[in-house]
């Protein structure tokens, strides 16, 4: 299945791990902590190899525990030594005890190879249990009902070794101002009846149109790979011009690679007022590479509600909660996409091993982001970037995070244009 890696063993992996370092590592660590270095060693070249008789008698004994960890050890080293373009479409997931599990790897992306190693964070598999142990793959758990879609795509291939940066544009070129909002009195939810909410298009379209084209042309200009927008201040017919522009003026010599356009509500067929609220990253050529809808909900309280509609009821945006989480395998690293406060809520983005973040808010505020950033550099080393919908408060607007002690602050390029400049080391490791 993967090289020498069959579904049984692969199944035998996932069990050792889940019982001797998920649901005991306290104690496995211990016993290795106390483990003379000679002795320690013969564990981690083991003698025999039926990992599944071992798995049948194996007791609590230190023993036991050792040549659990001497299997693990030899297991994460092979599955290391393979072609990487194993793990680069797709996942590999195994059931145990009606719980479902998938394998992920610590890699070091292009983004975190480049910040020198003083300057860097020390990330979770480098502290703690995890740092002593030193296994590169980890079995995580995951919802029975999500699904995982992981896939490679080849945006960023045109990157040669010698680039020596990537240049990321945040836009928050419209905000909830300039965005229509509808709500149903009648449509009552919940235990507490709430009414559903929902964003009902542009106050002016032609306006935030030629804002948007504004944007396209000075990211263009400033020589932008990636192009972010905020949440829900898209339509239907802004993505479509902003496709057409692509192929007019990006496709034959490419610069801008990935516009990940925002997020809008898109309305759903199965039932009055439901919507999804749905992410769409567009290519050079304005094709779609992915979509993500979100998974939290929104909740509006009574004093909220009565703010923006001026109704006495607390409210709710009507999405179809998505049970899928995407991410995309590039040469960059592991992209995904998360909507707002799916970012900030959902923890199967901190399971989910992801290198990069691009994430579409519409928020009062970024604190709470600038949290997460810090959250995902420490658990993965992964770098975020943050484009709010505040197109008035700039300060509120954008932010980038990579796990160094140089903070980054994006550069206004133009109106409703901001940049920061990442340096990348392309060399695989």
């Amino acid at each position: 299945m993967y090289g020498d890696f069959d579904n049984n063993l692969l199944a035998q992996w996932c069990e050792l791990y889940v019982r001797f370092v998920i649901k005991d590592g306290q104690h496995l660590a211990s016993v290795i902590n106390l483990c003379h270095s000679e002795k320690l060693y013969r564990y981690l070249l083991p003698t025999q190899t039926d990992i599944a008789k071992f798995l049948a008698a194996a007791g609590k004994t230190d023993n036991d525990y050792l040549t659990a960890y001497g299997y693990l050890h030899v297991l994460d080293k092979r599955f290391w030594q393979m072609p990487r373009s194993h793990l680069l479409d797709g996942f590999i997931e195994k059931s145990l005890n009606h719980s479902r599990y998938i394998l992920t790897r610590m890699s070091e992306h292009p983004i975190a190879r480049a910040i020198p190693e003083q300057k860097r964070f020390k990330h979770d598999d480098t502290l703690g249990i995890k740092g002593l142990l030193q296994l590169r793959h980890h079995w995580q758990e995951v919802d029975l009902s999500t699904e995982l879609e992981m896939r490679r795509s080849d945006v960023f291939d045109f990157f040669p070794v010698s680039q020596a940066s990537v240049k990321i544009g945040l836009s928050p070129f419209a905000g909830r101002d300039d965005m229509v909002w509808r709500y149903d009195q009648e449509g009552l939810r919940g235990v507490d009846n709430r009414i559903p909410f929902w964003c009902h298009g542009a106050k002016n379209e032609a306006e935030l149109l030629e804002r948007l084209i504004t944007v396209l042309a000075a990211a263009y200009e400033q020589q932008v790979h990636i192009l972010l927008f905020p949440e829900l201040v898209m339509t239907e017919t802004l993505q479509t011009e902003l496709c057409a522009w692509l192929v007019q003026h990006n496709a034959f010599e490419p610069v801008i690679r990935l516009v990940i356009a925002g997020t809008r509500h898109v309305i759903d067929s199965s039932g009055r007022n439901v919507y999804s609220n749905r992410c769409t990253v567009f290519n050079h050529i304005g094709d779609i590479e992915w979509e993500q809808e979100k998974r939290q909900p929104f909740l509006l309280t009574f004093d909220e509600a009565d703010k923006l509609f001026g109704i006495q009821s607390p409210a709710f945006e009507p999405t179809q909660l998505s049970q899928c989480l995407v991410t995309r395998n590039t040469a960059l690293g592991r992209i995904a996409t998360p909507i707002c406060l799916d970012f900030l809520c959902d923890a199967l983005w901190k399971i989910i091993p992801v290198d990069v973040f691009f994430v579409p808010a519409m928020s009062s505020g970024l604190s709470r982001f600038e949290d997460n950033c810090r959250a995902v550099g420490n658990a993965w080393g992964a770098a975020a970037f943050v484009c709010n919908a505040h197109s008035k408060k700039e300060q509120l607007a954008v932010h980038a995070y990579l796990p160094t002690k140089d903070a980054l602050k994006p550069k206004k390029q133009a109106p409703f244009l901001f940049t920061v400049e990442v340096d990348i080391d392309m060399n695989h490791n």
